[in-house]
């Protein structure tokens, strides 16, 4: 379909839903929001006025089935998405774009692999930071196995939450609600998990992990954990919502470690360290100068392209699919304090085996 302009529209007008209206306003590949839907009709109609859309509404499968749309974008709760997916794809949608985390259980993001792959559509997890240059770099210097294959990936996300709202408040956000999906598990662990499954570029086995339950949210605030992938290598999952701020990723591999500071929400130009032993005692560092970008805008072209059939989809719905299954396994660790085998479907590892 060439440069011709991407008409999309937008699944819920909350705080993150912003961002992606920066993105596709800053674009350069013709691509426009034209309608947004929110059960709040004030939100809805707020948005189309500030973003330009050309409806708003409350129903997303009447939008879906009377507007002229290439593809959908949901900015809704982690527990909602299972089920809007397949309403989208019954109302004819066959791009989605779907913020993170896709699903609450490995069980629902297989169901929308299958029904995906069932509707020959589209759909991708919305985990921006993969499609930021510093993440893409980290991918092109392990390509070119300089520094060996990968032993260990270890990813932190810390982001101190105060808990001031009463646990039975109607104020408290989502991330404050564990049956939206709240809590460390579906709101930072997620991104560290997938940095560990994207780095060690197999499926996990098994998994362990400690932390804590808020006694005031009931979510899951604190989660250390293990993930055993079934090529040998291990993940490193650090998240809590009781530390200071904290984003690392680090990739260490046989000859050498790879480490980002701020990994996740990478707003500022940056750098990506490398160090390499010499001999005992000897430690060489290597910097690489990351320049500034939206991730968020990068994510929209991506998906655009995916639509054009000009690229491939950063994040395969597999890949997703796969990390799903290890927070949830991580989850019922820190539960039922026991070692977890991650089942996850053989359809699945042969897909992301496929991608190679």
């Amino acid at each position: 379909m060439g440069q011709d302009e991407i008409r999309l529209g937008l699944i819920g007008c909350g705080g993150i839903s912003h961002f992606h209206a920066r993105a596709a306003k800053n674009s350069r590949h013709a691509i426009r929001f034209v309608a947004c839907c929110d059960i709040r009709p004030d939100a809805a109609e707020a948005w189309a006025k500030q973003c330009g859309c050309e409806r708003f509404c409350t129903d997303f499968e009447a939008m879906l089935r009377t507007e002229r749309l290439h593809g959908v974008l949901l900015a809704t709760w982690p527990n909602q998405h299972r089920e809007q997916i397949e309403r989208c794809l019954a109302a004819g949608a066959r791009n989605i774009l779907c913020e993170k985390a896709l699903t609450l259980t490995g069980k629902e993001a297989a169901e929308i692999l299958t029904m995906a792959n069932a509707a020959n559509a589209f759909v991708m997890e919305g985990f921006m930071y993969r499609h930021h240059p510093a993440i893409r770099k980290l991918e092109t210097i392990l390509a070119t196995g300089e520094l060996g294959p990968v032993d260990n990936v270890r990813a932190a996300f810390h982001s101190f939450d105060p808990e001031m709202e009463p646990g039975d408040s109607p104020n408290r956000n989502w991330r404050q609600r564990r049956e939206c999906g709240g809590g460390i598990p579906y709101d930072l662990a997620c991104y560290a998990v997938n940095a560990c499954g994207h780095f060690t570029g197999s499926v996990p086995a098994r998994a362990f992990a400690s932390g804590n339950v808020s006694p005031k949210y009931g979510t899951v605030n604190r989660l250390y954990g293990m993930i055993e992938y079934a090529n040998g290598t291990v993940g490193i999952i650090e998240s809590s919502k009781k530390s200071s701020f904290n984003q690392e990723l680090q990739v260490t591999c046989a000859n050498g470690i790879l480490h980002v500071p701020v990994a996740w929400t990478l707003y500022d130009a940056s750098a990506i360290r490398q160090f390499r032993c010499e001999s005992c005692g000897t430690l060489l560092t290597d910097t690489y100068a990351i320049r500034q970008a939206d991730a968020y805008q990068l994510q929209l072209e991506n998906f655009a392209a995916v639509i054009r059939g000009q690229e491939k989809p950063v994040v395969p719905l597999a890949q997703s699919v796969a990390n799903t299954f290890a927070v949830e396994a991580l989850v019922t660790s820190l539960l039922e304090k026991r070692i977890v085998d991650v089942n996850v479907p053989a359809s699945v590892a042969k897909a992301i085996a496929r991608q190679g």
